[in-house]
């Protein structure tokens, strides 16, 4: 991802599931993933709203917590399973139709994490905690599916995992933190080698924090990604605007930083605006930020504060700062 130009500035949308851990593959309910006729429907829908929006980048989690998409062997992943690469083709497929790209989250951090009886009823939830899960994961399900989609135009990018931080022990010391950092580094490090090597996309990591987005310098990434809520960064002193300018990203990292979640709004802190945010990010030379999220959120969810992009306001803010719509 080379440094954009002052007048570049990549807007992009989470659109992080039409249904959390069912795009892709097949889930214990049963078949619900993109190639199905409902879920692909909605997706065409969504997708040409979000082209009209003027947003060139969707940002989407693939395997998520590990309940879909792989086929297991005792504990251990033996490939992909029947329907995962046919969901990923199916959502390459629409993005190209309506002129997007797409960001793949390969994990989620719930993933690694001791989630006791809450995920009891899961599958595959130690796949991530043992050294033979995370080698038979790369090397029988990501590699394959990295050389599936090698050069396909739709694929922007690939994401090792989203915001694994809340599951590192040297991050966040609580029980719940169920991998130590040396071992996940390894694995996201072999991760973004086998992108490299296997994929003409790009390769990067959403890092939960501004502050934490330099503990992954030596993955070799072609562009940073931090993530940014308000609620989190009671513990700083400074905004957004402040962390970035702390952070000067354009002399202290050594490629672009994408911020790859930045609320749609934000109640809880007064004087917050998503507006006000993406000037912060164009202000500081960011590459550009992805809005959380695109899709209503699912009600009593951990993310129903911050509510929904509004499409008309994100072509208006391009508009304002000349940034070409899609």
């Amino acid at each position: 991802m080379p440094a954009p130009a002052p007048e570049e500035f990549l807007l992009g949308v989470n659109y992080p599931w039409v249904n959390y851990g069912q795009d892709f593959g097949r889930s214990p309910w049963g078949a619900r993933g993109v190639s199905t006729p409902d879920t692909r429907k909605a997706v065409a829908e969504d997708f040409e709203r979000i082209r009209t929006s003027g947003v060139a980048l969707v940002r989407w989690f693939l395997l998520c917590d590990g309940r879909s998409g792989l086929a297991v062997n005792n504990g251990i992943p033996a490939g992909p399973d029947d329907l995962l690469f046919a969901d990923v083709a199916a959502a390459l497929e629409l993005a190209q139709q309506f002129g997007l790209q797409l960001c793949f989250s390969l994990l989620d951090f719930l993933w690694m994490q001791n989630r006791g009886a809450a995920a009891s009823s899961l599958p595959n939830q130690n796949v991530l905690k043992f050294p033979a899960g995370r080698e038979a994961l790369l090397e029988r399900v990501l590699i394959p599916l990295f050389g599936e989609f090698r050069a396909h135009p739709a694929v922007y990018a690939w994401e090792v995992a989203n915001e694994p931080e809340w599951a590192i022990r040297e991050f966040t010391p609580s029980p719940e933190a169920g991998i130590h950092f040396a071992d996940f580094n390894a694995f996201a490090r072999e991760i973004a080698d086998a992108v490299h090597e296997n994929s003409q996309a790009r390769v990067t990591l959403g890092s939960a924090r501004i502050l934490w987005v330099r503990a992954w310098s030596d993955l070799a990434l072609d562009f940073y990604q931090a993530h940014y809520y308000p609620k989190t960064e009671r513990d700083q002193t400074g905004d957004l605007g402040a962390q970035l300018r702390a952070l000067k990203p354009q002399e202290s990292l050594h490629c672009p930083l994408w911020l790859g979640e930045l609320p749609a709004q934000d109640p809880g802190t007064p004087g917050y605006s998503l507006e006000a945010a993406l000037d912060d990010c164009k202000a500081a030379g960011l590459a550009g930020a992805g809005v959380w999220r695109w899709r209503k959120p699912e009600p009593g969810s951990g993310d129903e504060q911050y509510g929904a992009v509004d499409p008309e306001a994100l072509l208006i803010w391009l508009t304002q700062n000349g940034i070409s719509a899609v």
